[in-house]
């Protein structure tokens, strides 16, 4: 007869099996990509395509933000730095209880699940897409193995699948083709990731962060077309002809000499006729134009990093600080783009693969990255002023300094104290024959008054230890005559030496 545990085990994996998907939904079919809706856009038209978003219709307002992710270089730029600050960490897996095997054995299997997925990388940074869009979907396709189950890949899905017709999410099925069929189903939790990676309560359909962009990119898409006219327009020299008032004839032969211009590259006039050739101020219009392109980026660059000086370097001034402040900011983006990424990974996939592979033990906790430089930095510097005030981290307090900083802690190991620390590995070797011969006869005088305090000082691992237990042994003693205590026992371990201190006291 099979073992309770094994036949239990086996009762769960036969209840989950149904709800484990093994065939993937998502057939992505690049062909079947909406269209391009950039070209002929104005104010008008983006306010049309949210209103439709508005009523439940996303798929023009997403295709819109993809349009605009892959065209404007400085959002595109922002975006990725945003997202290599996290995918750029280290992703450590923490067992739930360090002190438990099973737990240690979940977050084992786990990392070597994680390590062979395969998309693992590309699905992540498709989720965090959800710090700009309202809501990011990655589809979780499984095999079975004999062991149970194993994470066969992770699939995108695109956005313009996504449909709040009704009220909440679904999303369109699609066959084995890549077309796009018109019935719709609920995401299930069993095959999909749904991430939200952003702080605003509005519903998913009214857009997200990335709404607010919409409108500075039409001002700097539009700012390019406007230049590019009033260079094609005003950006090359241009003839100016004069002639007295009232010679219609002068008049006549500069406008033909200007038309034939053009075409010869030149002009023939009489001396008497004034010509001209104007430049147009486009110095001074340029400025203008980079000026308020500059305006646009910068507000991208606060929505994406909520600072502007890692995408362009600006004087603020010496001792100013201001970089060091928006370093902060971008910190705390940072932080919070990793826990919201590691909380969605493991409520939504780690805890499901510990589930269907029965593992006893509990899911592991996800941590992408750690504290910058900086603030490991700051943290060395409060642990050295503890050491200096005598204090010390407890071992809850070492696991939590190795967990925010990255590094495997550990307390430092205490090397062997000089004499009378220790003292049973360390011998005198005498220096003549007159310590030679004293040493018996004194250390046997000190050690009748002293043996106690020998016994503490050769027992304790450490000079703080001893201080502490001798100072529990002098409860009431006065501090000169401890101190001269401690020293004369001090003194008869020195002189005696290791042998001496292990003989028996008479």
């Amino acid at each position: 007869m099979r073992p309770l545990k094994q036949m239990i085990q086996d009762w769960i994996r036969d209840f989950v099996s149904d709800s484990i998907p093994t065939t993937k939904a998502t057939v992505i079919d690049t062909r079947r990509e909406p269209p391009v809706l950039m070209q002929n856009m104005d104010a008008s038209r983006i306010m049309s395509i949210l209103i439709a978003a508005e009523c439940g219709y996303t798929r023009d307002l997403f295709s819109l933000y993809r349009d605009i992710v892959v065209a404007d270089s400085h959002l595109q730029a922002e975006f990725s730095k945003r997202k290599l600050a996290v995918l750029g960490d280290t992703l450590t897996f923490l067992p739930f209880d360090k002190k438990q095997q099973a737990d240690i054995d979940a977050c084992d299997a786990v990392r070597a699940e994680v390590d062979n997925i395969k998309g693992w990388i590309k699905a992540c940074g498709h989720l965090l897409d959800a710090t700009l869009y309202p809501v990011s979907v990655v589809e979780k396709v499984f095999t079975p193995v004999q062991s149970g189950y194993t994470v066969r890949q992770l699939i995108p899905v695109p956005h313009h699948l996504l449909d709040y017709t009704i009220g909440h999410m679904q999303i369109f099925d699609v066959d084995q083709n890549g077309f796009v069929l018109s019935t719709k189903h609920d995401p299930d939790p069993s095959r999909y990731i749904v991430h939200r990676g952003h702080l605003l309560t509005a519903p998913d359909n009214w857009g997200g962060p990335m709404r607010s962009i919409l409108f500075w990119w039409l001002l700097s898409a539009m700012s390019r077309e406007w230049w590019a006219k009033f260079l094609e327009r005003y950006g090359t020299p241009f003839l100016l002809g004069k002639f007295e008032r009232g010679d219609a004839k002068s008049q006549s032969i500069l406008e033909r000499a200007f038309s034939m211009a053009t075409r010869l590259g030149g002009l023939v006039t009489t001396k008497e006729t004034e010509v001209e050739i104007k430049q147009a101020a486009a110095a001074d219009t340029g400025k203008a134009y980079e000026a308020f392109i500059d305006v646009c980026n910068k507000e991208k660059s606060k929505l994406i990093l909520g600072q502007t000086l890692s995408s362009e370097a600006r004087p603020t001034g010496l001792g100013s600080g201001v970089s060091k402040m928006h370093e902060n900011v971008r910190q705390d983006i940072r932080a919070f783009d990793s826990k919201s990424l590691s909380e969605t990974l493991r409520d939504q996939l780690i805890v499901q693969f510990c589930t269907i592979n029965s593992l006893s033990g509990r899911p592991p906790r996800l941590q992408y990255g750690f504290e910058s430089a900086g603030d490991t930095q700051d943290a060395l510097t409060q642990l050295d002023n503890l050491d200096k005030a005598g204090l010390e981290l407890t071992d809850q307090g070492l696991a939590s300094f190795s967990q925010r900083s990255g590094l495997d802690v550990r307390r430092k190991t205490t090397p062997a104290s000089p004499i009378p620390f220790s003292v049973k590995t360390h011998g005198i070797v005498a220096a003549d024959a007159i310590t030679t011969r004293g040493v018996p006869d004194l250390s046997r005088a000190l050690r009748r008054h002293h043996a106690d305090v020998a016994r503490i000082i050769s027992e304790s691992r450490s000079q703080s230890e001893a201080l502490q237990r001798l100072s529990q042994y002098f409860p009431e003693m006065s501090t000169q005559d401890a101190v001269a205590t401690i020293q004369a026992a001090t003194t008869a371990a020195a002189i005696n030496g290791a042998t001496l201190w292990s003989e028996p006291t008479r």
